[in-house]
């Protein structure tokens, strides 16, 4: 079977554990760095695919309205998972399908190596190495191929491989997803077709090489901004931004459009400077991403956190690994602390980018539009 010149990516679920960030988007519109989340696993796959279905529900208009017919390149397609009964059922509602495909989810920042593996065989699954597979569905792997898919078992074995939602198909799929009866939890499971399709194909086991991000909860949506900072890899600087000249940048730092930086402002990399943003004077950032059309007051400090489009940080405020969502407003001298739950085992692959500690700090989510007074 050739490889897939053909991706069906996952977006149709609410949501709910990603809330507030979902209370006004869907979660594949989440902003990192400037872009959709979405836009960062659409990245991954350009040059390898020619066409993605995307398979769309909860608010589908704001999806198609986003990235329209294409993207880079590719044709995009929507169909609607009219009745939300789980992955298999989204899987189906992509049907008619007629030659090989690559199925993604569209909540995890994957690698494009990992994706270029899993389309090497005509079957075939993901496997990723994580410190505890026990919340995940584990690969029953036997002589290189994979037979079932074990959710979150008790007692895993030591060498087990977790399934990242990376997988290699073909139109053979559809006649058995209809086989699949609900779960306990009244979902069709896409787990549930690998041992269906294991008895009639061998399906290859692909090791995941790359990092792997899920973005299930707003700390990962923060985890996996970090993450992306981490990445870059030069600074650019837009042609009608304003820097002062007594302001200073350290390292790798991406400023936008427009955006201001005021006297004696500090901005130490990785960091993103959106279009259009005001940063006052005496203000410090470390290693944040502050989204287009936001304030930063004077004196600020602002560290490991995601400020969002629109957001006013008054005079003083000092914030830490926090995500203040669209237009929030954060009174001058107020303070969103960070401590370290040394209690949170992070499930996500980063490949040395961030520190452990960094992935466990989490500061304060504040939602779209809310205000925090001073005092």
């Amino acid at each position: 079977m050739p490889a897939a010149r053909h991706a069906v990516i996952l977006v149709a679920g609410a949501s709910t554990r990603t809330r507030p960030l979902t209370e006004h988007r869907p979660k594949p519109l989440i902003p990192l760095l400037g872009k959709p989340l979405l836009a960062h696993i659409l990245d991954e796959l350009v040059g390898l695919v020619e066409r993605v279905t995307l398979v769309v529900g909860y608010r589908a208009d704001q999806i198609i309205a986003t990235f329209g017919d294409s993207y880079r390149g590719m044709a995009l397609r929507y169909v609607h998972q009219t009745v939300i009964n789980g992955t298999a059922g989204a899987l189906l509602a992509a049907e008619p399908i007629d030659e090989p495909f690559l199925l993604l989810y569209g909540d995890n920042l994957i690698d494009r190596a990992d994706v270029i593996g899993v389309s090497q065989h005509g079957y075939a699954v993901a496997g990723l190495r994580v410190a505890d597979p026990r919340s995940f569905g584990v690969l029953d792997v036997q002589d290189g191929l994979v037979y079932r898919i074990i959710e979150k078992p008790v007692n895993p074995p030591a060498d087990a491989l977790a399934n990242p939602g990376i997988y290699h198909f073909d139109e053979a799929v559809f006649p058995l997803l209809r086989q699949i009866i609900p779960s306990p939890r009244g979902e069709l499971e896409l787990t549930d077709l690998i041992a269906l399709l294991a008895n009639h194909h061998p399906v290859a086991c692909h090791i995941c090489t790359g990092h792997w991000i899920p973005v299930g909860t707003p700390w990962e949506a923060l985890l996996a901004a970090r993450f992306l900072l981490a990445r870059l890899a030069q600074s650019q600087i837009a042609r009608t931004a304003q820097i002062d000249p007594a302001a200073a940048i350290e390292g790798v730092v991406v400023i936008g459009e427009g955006a201001v930086i005021g006297p004696q402002a500090k901005i130490i990399g990785p960091a993103v400077i959106g279009p259009r943003v005001v940063v006052g004077s005496g203000t410090l950032i470390i290693a944040s991403a502050i989204e287009a059309g936001a304030t930063i007051g004077s004196g600020a400090m602002i560290g490991g956190s995601v400020i969002g489009s629109g957001v006013m940080v008054g005079a003083g405020a000092m914030i830490s690994h926090s995500w203040l969502d669209d237009r929030a407003q954060i009174g001058p001298h107020v303070v969103l602390a960070a401590t370290e739950d040394t209690s949170i085992q992070p499930v996500a692959v980063v490949n040395g980018m961030l520190t452990l500690t960094d992935m466990r700090t989490r500061g304060a989510i504040v939602a779209a539009g809310e205000v925090v007074t001073s005092g």
